[in-house]
């Protein structure tokens, strides 16, 4: 493996951070596009939201387990191997996507893509952090979710446009070229800087026993839309989850290279950073995962047209975060968070009084108001947690961000889930037309009242992301 030059890879860092932009544009393309595909698969496979969902939640799963002990081994055995071969993996699982004939295929395809995913986003927010100075890292952090949010911003359109044209596959064809061109690039212009020397002890139980948490709480927690919480499974899951989750801190407590290493969390800025981050994704994810329900099966947009009106947030994203970014090492992350957090529990609160007879207008002004607030929010947190931890650490840190991000992100669409289909079944609807989107259209007004209540509801949860923002200490 080659040593690097550091003074070397100072010299092109505009370079690198392109190609770590071009990674995390693939992977939010791609995310982006099939979360507008939701309601066209129910229908292909003609299956469930409930099952259709796991398209989502399997790649969430993934990311959540893995994107940790990835980030770590990045740390170790060199992030330039990790990254490149994110792209390579990413590649292989979009074109049996695309191939999928069944809905179980689908999901279990994107898991694939998952393990590439958290291979690319783990490493690609390191290196970016180790490269730049600290008086430089929220400006490029703040660029990197700018091409985050560019894919976001053309995944909506690409993806409605792709299915009303040729066809959902290419949602994920189109990853290929992009994946191909990145992952060369990355193997050409990146080099290898090494943290430790020497033999490395890999915490595999750990690293087990991490998946094995996550994985059965949000389980857990999508059977309990379904089972209700006194079922045994549920309580099964939820018991099963805390068992491996106490046996998780102990092994890392005992473990000689851990995953992660639980005294990061002593630093009030690192954990109170994760704990705002986690609720915000959480809310976020919940709404958005019903808004495209609303906009097809209710308001009766197409997906093209429906793409272009859940795009507002990303644009906005992609306008104020390198200047959230720039602004957070200049004034530290304290106020910044705080003040996005307030407009995106603003703009939710405006969505849950979306009904019947919103117009385009009254949709987007809500929808932008919440990229508003993500865009002051995430570059600065971003740069608070990985400015918390010591170098060698930055992987697992990058790591943890995004399991936190993805943990709130499932948290949230399993939670919008339950009380969405509590308050259609409450109503009088059968589990029958419950489980089919296609019937809510029939009964407009029931759905309205529960999307309002689920985004109502769901935006409590909003506030602890404003106190935690607000109370994570100093800048530095």
């Amino acid at each position: 493996m080659t040593k690097i030059d550091n003074n070397r890879i100072q010299q092109s860092p505009r370079i690198v951070l392109f190609l770590v932009c071009l990674g995390l544009f693939m992977v939010a393309l791609n995310q982006r596009a099939i979360l507008v595909s939701l309601p066209t698969l129910t229908q292909v496979f003609q299956t469930h939201l409930t099952t259709i969902q796991w398209a989502i939640l399997a790649y969430d799963l993934t990311i959540i387990g893995l994107v940790l002990t990835l980030g770590r081994l990045g740390d170790l055995f060199g992030r330039k191997k990790t990254y490149v071969g994110g792209f390579f993996l990413f590649i292989l699982g979009s074109a049996l996507c695309g191939l999928s004939q069944s809905s179980a295929q689908l999901i279990a395809f994107r898991v694939l893509q998952g393990i590439g995913g958290a291979m690319i986003t783990a490493n690609g927010r390191a290196i970016v952090s180790v490269i730049f100075p600290t008086t430089e890292r929220g400006k490029a952090l703040g660029l990197t979710s700018t091409a985050f949010h560019v894919g976001y911003l053309m995944g909506p359109t690409l993806g409605g446009l792709l299915i009303d044209t040729i066809g959902w596959r290419w949602i994920f064809y189109l990853n290929i070229p992009v994946g191909l061109a990145g992952g060369y690039l990355a193997w050409k212009v990146l080099e290898e800087r090494l943290e430790q020397r020497g033999p490395i002890k890999i915490d595999y139980l750990g690293a087990c026993l991490f998946l094995l948490t996550n994985m059965s709480f949000l389980y857990g927690m999508n059977q309990l839309s379904q089972l209700g919480l006194h079922h045994p499974m549920v309580q099964s899951l939820a018991l099963f989850s805390v068992i491996t989750l106490c046996l998780f801190i102990w092994t890392e407590v005992r473990a000689e290279t851990p995953i992660l290493r639980l005294s990061l969390f002593r630093n009030r800025l690192f954990s109170f950073s994760n704990l705002s981050l986690f609720f915000v994704t959480l809310t976020q994810s919940a709404i958005l995962f019903l808004i495209p329900f609303y906009l097809q099966n209710i308001m009766g947009f197409t997906p093209t047209q429906m793409g272009w009106i859940i795009i507002t947030n990303s644009v906005v994203i992609i306008m104020v975060a390198p200047i959230a970014g720039w602004l957070s090492d200049r004034f530290g992350s304290r106020l910044l968070c705080t003040v996005g957090t307030c407009f995106l529990m603003a703009g939710q609160f405006f969505i849950s009084f979306l009904d019947l007879d919103s117009t385009v207008v009254q949709i987007i002004i809500p929808l932008g108001l919440v990229g508003f607030g993500w865009a002051i929010f995430n570059s600065p947190n971003q740069s608070a947690i990985l400015g918390a931890v010591p170098q060698g650490r930055v992987g697992a840190a990058s790591g943890m961000t995004i399991t936190t991000a993805r943990i709130g992100g499932a948290a949230g669409i399993t939670l919008s889930t339950a009380i969405f289909t509590y308050g259609l079944t409450a109503a009088g609807l059968t589990q029958l037309q419950v489980g089919s989107p296609e019937s809510w259209g029939s009964s407009p007004e029931i759905f309205i009242k529960a999307f309002s209540h689920t985004v109502f509801i769901i935006n409590f949860l909003a506030l602890l992301s404003i106190i935690f923002s607000a109370l994570r200490g100093e800048k530095r």
